[in-house]
């Protein structure tokens, strides 16, 4: 926060400046981050203050007025609110904010047209949009009105010049001047309906520069007079660099071309929705034809309320879609948690650990794998924020493994130290106490026993007892860790419906059939969620949309099925099949090259066994770009080493426009190390 200035020295506002540079006084700043009682305490020491800016940096980010702060401090449990926490829960985050360079008249309509209740407000001037202080309301206002005061008094002496001046000039004048008044009257008439349509309005030529007419709301989205520069350079720094060439060169096509089709083309390519300091706004671009003049005028529309709507709406429906899941998949929901706790917090001391000859590069592949696994858990069970976190998290590592040189160790455990799960997981944590209460977290009068307790048991019967017993009792405990592979698979059921619904196509409820083996589903935990990448490539990548399946005399809605197979006493089948586009031999060959995975050679002798192969290899896949799905090239890398873990296999089958089959082969009593390797996992 930075100390009071000198006191507030107006200009005469009849000056040839007609800006409001002479009327703006400095107030003290804070920052967003104080405290409620470092305002309380300035405005105790200096109860002449009327209020005080909130700056981000060298930014204005909000206003505090003495009374609106003592309003919220005296409501209900306001003191305890508000003293002691930031002062962003108690600021104006709206204010109006205005560049020196607006004309004091423009100011004067603008700071009387705002909400009742912020009339008196202060206005944050800023100066290339940086803070440079504040204007007073009620001085500005009182100093508006001593200036007024004398120009009517200087039309008095003219009307009284004018009085006596020759009858037959007079009557001429009044006569120019009633036509004067008319058309002005027009005109006003005009603005006035632009300036309270909510919306901004401009115009330009050829030339692109904007005219002297505009209505207020452009002052107040640009925050600068708008009059004579060029449009582009004024939506230069509110569009990406990609853009800003782009529209200069469409708007001179649009000048330039002959006929009106050609300019409906051009217009449709300039940029319809805008980021203006904070604010969404959706344009509008008409040609306005008069003679042989052609000017555009665009229409500017604040949309940020509807905008702020629409993703409130859409976190609603998610963060219901999340409460419903979390109520039926409970235990998933805490385990998924707690293992992620559990790998969060021992991932600073297993860096730690590493040795200097280990590889920091390696331990990185590694944790990607493992965070990218927990994205894919949390979003099938509808924990989406958590899955949005994980994805910027994924981000991150991915730009340090794409790195010129490989990590060391202090770089890796720098990179890791906001990996913090509490953090990552209070959004949803809060949303689903807040809509089921703290029991959903363990209240429940249902007994629960911990996995690792139920394997400790198991370790001390085998150490105490021996022979019949010794089995009898270790069978009836691992009944209670035994699941049905067919309810272990059912659940995937509500992610490929929900996963298909995002992105509009039909698929039948998962299709399980075949024998019911019962597993011990500890050891498979890691390979269980593994599936989700197999499921999600079949929704995103194999099933075609409606249109595409019934231009090709298929059911518009797509089929995905798991079959289950008991093989002698000691493994099970697993097959996982849609009924989609089939694999893209052609394309993962060309994909495959690209990556140096295969020469061109090489490529044109591969059978569809070594194709299919390619897409369990790390870093491979077939998007172009990257998206919260699919396109990192881990997801079936994951499967495969989920599956060779248990001391499985895996083979893939393909037909052409038929569709593709998964096919696991795995033990039902997978050994220790494996079962050890897939505890750690989950």
């Amino acid at each position: 926060m930075s100390a009071t200035l000198a006191a507030f020295s107006p200009a005469d506002l009849s000056s040839e400046d007609q800006t409001i540079k002479n009327l703006v006084e400095q107030a003290m700043t804070f920052k967003a981050s104080a405290l409620g009682g470092a305002v309380h305490a300035f405005f105790k020491e200096h109860p002449d203050a009327d209020g005080v800016a909130v700056l981000d940096g060298d930014r204005p980010a909000g206003l505090i007025m003495r009374n609106e702060f003592y309003q919220k401090l005296g409501s209900l449990y306001g003191r305890d609110l508000f003293m002691t926490r930031p002062i962003r829960l108690i600021m104006n985050p709206a204010p109006l904010i205005v560049e020196v360079s607006v004309d004091v008249a423009s100011i004067a309509v603008i700071a009387m047209n705002r909400d009742p209740n912020h009339l008196y407000d202060m206005v944050l001037v800023t100066e290339e949009d940086r803070y440079l202080g504040v204007v007073s309301i009620k001085r500005f206002m009182l100093e508006l009105s001593r200036g007024r005061g004398r120009q009517i008094e200087l039309l008095s002496e003219q009307q009284e010049i004018l009085r006596l001046a020759n009858e037959a000039e007079i009557l001429h004048r009044q006569q120019i001047e009633a036509k004067s008044n008319e058309l002005r009257d027009r005109n006003e008439a005009i603005k006035n309906l632009l300036d309270n349509a909510g919306q901004g309005f401009l115009s330009f030529g050829p030339d692109l520069a904007i005219s002297e007419e505009y209505s207020l709301e452009c002052v107040q989205l640009f925050r600068a007079p708008l009059g004579g520069r060029r449009f582009p350079e004024l939506v230069a720094r509110h569009l990406p660099p990609e853009t800003q060439k782009t529209v200069v060169e469409v708007l001179d096509g649009i000048f330039l071309a002959a006929r009106p089709l050609q300019q409906k083309v051009f217009l449709s390519l300039l940029p319809t929705d805008l980021t203006i300091h904070d604010r969404a706004v959706r344009a509008q671009y008409k040609l306005i034809r008069r003679r042989d003049e052609i000017r555009m005028m665009v229409i500017l529309t604040d949309v940020t309320e509807k905008k702020r709507l629409e993703r409130e709406m859409a976190e609603e429906k998610n963060n219901v879609k999340m409460v419903v899941r979390a109520l039926s998949r409970q235990s998933e929901v805490l385990a998924a948690m707690a293992a992620f706790r559990e790998f969060a917090g021992n991932l600073a001391a297993d860096v730690a650990a590493l040795g200097q000859n280990d590889c920091a590069a390696t331990a990185l592949a590694e944790i990607f794998r493992q965070v990218h696994t927990f994205k894919g858990d949390f979003a099938q069970l509808g924990l989406h924020n958590t899955a949005a976190a994980l994805h910027e998290t994924e981000n991150a590592l991915a730009a340090m493994a794409a790195g010129q040189t490989p990590p060391s160790r202090e770089a890796l455990a720098a990179a890791l130290e906001d990996l913090n799960a509490e953090l990552i997981l209070e959004r949803d944590v809060s949303i689903l106490t807040g809509i089921l209460g703290e029991s959903f977290f363990g209240g429940s009068e249902s007994l629960r026993v911990d996995k690792r307790a139920l394997l400790d048991l198991e370790a001390r019967v085998g150490s105490l007892l021996s022979g019949a017993a010794r089995e009898a009792v270790l069978a009836e405990l691992r009944v209670l860790r035994r699941h049905n592979v067919k309810d272990i698979l059912a659940p995937y059921g509500d992610y490929l419906a929900g996963l298909a619904e995002r992105l509009e196509k039909a698929v039948a409820p998962l299709l399980i059939t075949g024998d019911d083996v019962f597993v011990d589903r500890q050891p498979r935990e890691a390979f269980v969620k593994a599936l989700v990448h197999v499921f999600r490539n079949m929704i995103d990548h194999g099933l075609e949309d409606m249109d595409e399946r019934l231009a090709t005399g298929k059911p518009e809605t797509g089929t995905i099925a798991c079959h289950v197979t008991r093989t002698g006493d000691d493994m099970v089948c697993l097959t996982v099949s849609d009924d989609g586009r089939g694999i893209d031999v052609a394309r993962v060959l060309d994909k495959a090259v690209d990556k140096g995975l295969a020469s061109p050679e090489s490529a044109g002798d591969m059978g569809p066994e070594a194709v299919y192969a390619l897409l369990f290899r790390d870093d491979f896949s077939t998007r172009d770009e990257v998206s919260l799905l699919s396109g990192r090239g881990v997801g079936l890398a994951a499967v495969r080493a989920e599956t060779e873990r248990l001391g499985g296999t895996v083979r893939v089958e393909s037909e052409p426009g038929r569709g593709s089959r998964f096919i696991f082969t795995l033990p039902l009593f997978p050994d220790e190390t494996a079962g050890a390797m897939g505890r750690a996992a989950a």
